[in-house]
């Protein structure tokens, strides 16, 4: 009897803790973000409409509103995304898909190593992710412009290369005056590093709500390779160093890491990573060292987010998408059920 009633306290405990919002030190969400990652995948396939129509519920009335695709590079890979749109809830989400071919993954990597271009007095970026975001800008733009959704609030959302694309679109749409700060949201997965040091202190300047959710050890975030600050007598060489230069030339992330350093299954720990150095908190994954020979499985965690291989995902039409009400519940809430089972089993 005593054991039963002391399981019975410990289910009323953890129903009562686990009921308690998670304390958020940013203005992430992580409902929002499983709905984006479905429309970062739905970006893959050659039309993202079933992606759309199983992510939303009908009452938001969402619809895709025009669909953006052009060459961007000197093997005509193709670059692209869409635009969803409603009217109900005064709302644009663009959305930009990520690497199609390996030629396009090397060409981008290539752009890396040679020196940036401007990109609006903000700062230097990738001349790829430049000349990719440039292809794409004028449909953007046009949509941006519309008198009927000038004054919808706007989310940027990408995988991968789309990762790159959106963080420059948020810039450019603050820059230009098409929006206000407040009027944009971005979370990206799996993003590399867009620009330089300058870049990113003037991107966290006009676009605040900047979430770049990175599974695990995922590699490319961490790449280009920023400039590392050696400054610190206390590591050793062979030691990782943070990343230095948060104004400079050399390349530097923007926006808020946002961790998964074990799984992304409902229930599972993220990181908000707030900490020093700003933007590649060495409590994050910057901590991370990385070895030539297990590249296949940081390969893996950057195809995979939230428990599907984004591309292949998102070929299939989002079939079978999560229910992003479960986000909250998950893994806590097993765990409850379990003990109720267990308590009401003991007589």
């Amino acid at each position: 009897m005593i054991l039963r009633w002391v399981l019975a306290s410990i289910v009323l405990l953890c129903t009562t803790v686990f009921a308690l919002p998670r304390f958020r030190k940013t203005g992430y969400d992580e409902q929002e973000a499983w709905l984006l990652l479905n429309l970062a995948a739905g970006a893959y396939a050659d039309s993202p409409y079933e992606c759309v129509n199983r992510t939303f519920p009908p009452h938001e009335a969402r619809v895709l509103l025009e669909n953006i695709g052009e060459e961007c590079d000197i093997v005509s890979s193709l670059c692209s995304g869409y635009v969803v749109k409603s009217d109900r809830l005064q709302h644009l989400v663009l959305v930009f898909r990520g690497t199609k071919t390996k030629t396009q993954l090397l060409l981008e990597g290539w752009a890396s190593h040679s020196d940036g271009a401007p990109f609006f007095d903000m700062g230097d970026v990738n001349k790829y992710f430049l000349h990719a975001h440039q292809v794409l800008w004028p449909p953007v733009d046009r949509v941006l412009r519309d008198p009927r959704y000038q004054h919808y609030a706007v989310t940027v959302t990408g995988h991968s290369l789309g990762g790159a694309l959106a963080a420059l679109a948020a810039a450019r749409i603050v820059n230009q005056g098409l929006r206000q700060s407040g009027q944009i949201r971005l979370i990206t997965f799996g993003e590399p590093r867009v620009g330089s040091g300058k870049f990113a202190k003037n991107f966290d300047a006009i676009v605040p709500n900047a979430y770049r959710v990175v599974f695990r050890r995922d590699i490319v975030p961490h790449m280009p390779a920023c400039r590392k600050d050696f400054s610190d007598t206390r590591l050793r060489e062979e030691d990782v160093h943070p990343c230095d230069d948060y104004e400079g030339t050399a390349a530097y992330h923007h926006g808020t890491e946002i961790w998964y350093p074990d799984c992304m299954d409902p229930g599972c720990t993220y990181l908000e990573c707030t900490g020093l150095p700003k933007n590649e908190d060495m409590q994050c994954s910057d901590k991370l060292s990385f070895n030539l020979g297990d590249t296949s499985d940081y390969v893996w965690d950057h195809r995979n987010y939230f428990g599907v291989k984004v591309t292949s995902y998102g070929k299939s039409g989002c079939d079978g998408v999560f229910n992003a009400t479960e986000v909250k519940e998950g893994t806590i809430h097993k765990i409850v059920s379990g003990l109720k089972m267990w308590a009401s089993n003991i007589g």
